[in-house]
């Protein structure tokens, strides 16, 4: 990152900022110092929106002690109903009204204050880049720039529902959110139903049709709700129609600034970063940026090179410090003063998998290999699309089966659904 006399932090916990409505959400402000002073500023300011706990140790270890040396205030702030903010029992997982609004107050909140040069950026992974999209469709005034990462766009085509079908995942996401919901925070017999129920999660799964009232979820009632609309809700209804749960419908209303949108090839959101960012692209005066990479939903953070099974070489690993590296000379182009020079080159990085020798690398995966490539757009103009055929035999054919040919034919045995509460564990920023 370049050689600087780091900022000292000096950190201001549960500022409860307040909202329209009259709800306050808690905020952890670090703020630059200089031999134990806290500086007047202004400076830039980067927000992250979470319901991981803003006070997490891996969040501070991972944006915190990062940015704000570099001479940026960050703001951490818990989501409506959770952790330390209040509104309790107004917190449905992703489907939150209010979040849009939530995040355009926070971010008008920041840029008022005396040590705010009022431009603000957001960042954040997963959940709390989904945040910042909703925040986006209303505008900040004062919000200058984003990076959301692994995000999904479209809860019911990319999160929720995969094919009509609940991804299990999900029922897993919301016991964790359960377990430290405000609901049941005084309540130990509540939470360690939850915990058991996280614990027995595969029983549960095999007990469905879920009914109200019968799964650990029925201690915070707004996520049984939730919990019931994923599961029974199987048509693209009202409900997956919200702005909350669908955003791209709304997209023309996004706000025209400066964008990064980063994912992996194998995360389950692949299709909803690329979308968005070609929808940005199309629409936007400003400049916008896609980073798509050989990763799972947390490899690139991870510095993973891999996924399952398959290497795609040391040019394909991140990690935290790469990550953050780049966010750094992002925002320092649209939040510092003076801003950096604009970066040159072409918007789009793609890692286009292959090439590689085909052996097992010395932890027994594939080496499969890769390399990056630089794009001018996305979808590529030069792309060709092409139909291919079953054929009868099992084969694919670019040429149509024959009037005479016989019909490919295909047998599918219904198994019982495979439980994934693993998936559930995961954090992200």
């Amino acid at each position: 990152m370049g050689s600087f006399e780091p900022y000292q932090v000096a950190i201001f916990k549960d500022l409860m900022i307040p909202m329209r409505d009259g709800v306050r959400l808690a905020a952890d402000v670090y703020r630059p110092a200089r031999a134990g002073e806290v500086l007047p500023g202004p400076f830039p300011a980067l927000l992250v929106r979470t319901s991981y706990d803003k006070q997490a140790e891996w969040l501070i270890d991972e944006v915190a002690d990062c940015f704000t040396p570099r001479g940026y205030v960050l703001v951490l702030q818990d989501l409506r109903g959770r952790h330390r903010s209040e509104g309790t029992g107004q917190y449905f997982h992703t489907v939150n009204e209010t979040a849009g609004t939530d995040g355009y107050d926070t971010v008008e909140w920041i840029a008022a204050q005396p040590w705010s040069n009022g431009r603000v950026g957001a960042m954040g992974s997963s959940h709390l880049a989904l945040v910042q999209t909703h925040m986006a469709l209303y505008r900040p005034p004062h919000l200058a720039a984003i990076w959301p990462d692994v995000s999904p766009t479209n809860s019911y085509a990319h999160q929720v529902r995969w094919g009509g079908a609940m991804q299990l995942h999900m029922f897993g996401a919301l016991f964790l959110h359960a377990y430290d919901a405000q609901e049941i925070r005084d309540d130990p017999p509540a939470r360690q139903r939850v915990l058991q129920g996280m614990e027995r999660m595969g029983d549960w799964v095999r007990r469905t049709p879920f009914q109200p009232g019968e799964t650990p979820l029925a201690a915070v009632p707004n996520l049984e709700k939730t919990m019931l609309d994923y599961y029974r809700r199987g048509a693209y209804d009202e409900f997956w129609r919200l702005e909350s749960n669908d955003f791209e419908p709304h997209f023309q209303r996004h706000a025209d600034i400066p964008g990064t949108y980063s994912g992996g090839w194998y995360d389950p959101f692949a299709i909803a970063t690329t979308r968005y960012y070609a929808a940005m692209a199309r629409q936007n005066r400003s400049p916008q940026r896609l980073v798509m990479g050989p990763w799972t939903h947390g490899g690139m953070r991870a510095g993973y090179s891999f996924a399952g099974d398959v290497d795609f070489g040391s040019e394909a690993a991140w990690g935290r410090d790469r990550y953050n590296r780049e966010r750094l000379s992002w925002f320092e182009g649209w939040l510092k003063d003076p801003p950096a020079p604009p970066d040159p080159s072409p918007p789009v990085r793609l890692f286009r998998m292959g090439g590689g020798s085909g052996r097992k690398t010395e932890e027994g995966r594939l080496s499969h290999g890769g390399e990056w490539r630089c794009e001018n757009e996305w979808p590529l103009a030069r792309t060709r699309y092409q139909a291919y055929y079953l054929r009868c035999g099992g084969g694919l054919s670019p040429s149509p089966p024959g009037p005479r040919e016989a019909a490919a034919r295909a047998r599918h045995a219904s198994v019982p659904p495979a439980p994934n509460p693993g998936a559930a564990r995961t954090r992200d920023i």
